[in-house]
């Protein structure tokens, strides 16, 4: 068994096989690896199978148009699709609900390939020499952070639309609109973050960022129980990235954030003032 696959369940185990199997079986894939959570050795019960194959370059094209044939022997599916822009490449879900994923790369790609973590199952031709070395992700981008708060005062700006339409949905999904950007501008702050799928949710996390976005409202049952929450939440954004901005030497967007408040006074709205 591959290291790290004892995490995953017992339908994880004979799929992997499977997929050797057929790998192994086909001449126009050259070499094999894992990737995700299985190549960095961080798997739990919660992963799926990721898979690499390289692909002779004559073959590719062959290989993307009969993609689904090539699925059907190593499992039934009752999801299977394509993933844009990497031919022959795909997500899938199995009968058992197993995840595989795989994707193909032509061999003369490898030497330039974006998936540097991997771990080798098998090489018919010492292809895995090819693979960049990992290069260590970046740190905090002030364009990003800047971005986002930006993005923050954009939507926070439009509460009247809300107010206007008395729309509780809309209102609830501004509220976890702004939880998502604050959740976006710590992972940013707390760059560089160990690679991680996306699904490691919490794990990008400081514990006192978990904390406060776990205690934070989510939305509310009724027209005001909603307009306080969204208003909790985006103070909670704004005092966060008050601070975020100060430690990057993002600028603050003063006008943006004026022109925003005296808005929503106007539509007689919360406006970030807190007491």
């Amino acid at each position: 068994m591959v290291d790290g696959l004892d995490a995953l369940s017992a339908g994880y185990h004979a799929l992997f096989e499977n997929a050797r199997r057929v790998c192994e079986a086909d001449e126009r894939v050259r070499a094999m690896w894992l990737s995700g959570s299985l190549a960095r050795g961080d798997a739990d019960a919660g992963s799926d199978l990721d898979l690499l194959v390289a692909v002779r370059d004559d073959a590719v094209e062959e290989f993307a148009r009969g993609w689904r044939e090539w699925l059907a022997r190593i499992t039934p599916t009752v999801i299977a699709r394509p993933l844009p822009f990497l031919p022959g490449s795909f997500y899938s879900v199995t009968p058992g609900r197993e995840r595989l994923d795989v994707v193909v790369e032509p061999v003369s790609k490898l030497g330039s390939s974006f998936f540097r973590t991997r771990r080798l199952v098998f090489d018919r031709d010492g292809l895995d020499a090819r693979i960049p070395a990992a290069q260590p992700p970046p740190g905090p981008s002030r364009e990003r952070i800047g971005f986002l708060i930006e993005e923050f005062f954009r939507d926070y700006g439009m509460s009247d639309v809300v107010a206007a339409r008395r729309d509780l949905l809309l209102g609830n999904e501004a509220t976890h609109l702004v939880r998502s950007l604050l959740y976006q501008l710590f992972c940013e702050a707390n760059a560089p973050l160990a690679p991680r799928g996306v699904k490691q949710w919490s794990a990008k996390l400081t514990a006192a960022q978990r904390e406060l976005l776990e205690r934070l409202p989510t939305g509310g049952s009724d027209f005001a129980a909603m307009l306080a929450a969204h208003e909790a939440v985006s103070q909670a954004f704004a005092a966060s990235a008050r601070k975020i901005a100060a430690a990057h030497g993002v600028v603050w967007p003063e006008e943006l954030e004026a022109a925003t408040r005296r808005h929503l006074r106007a539509h007689r709205l919360p406006a970030l003032d807190e007491g």
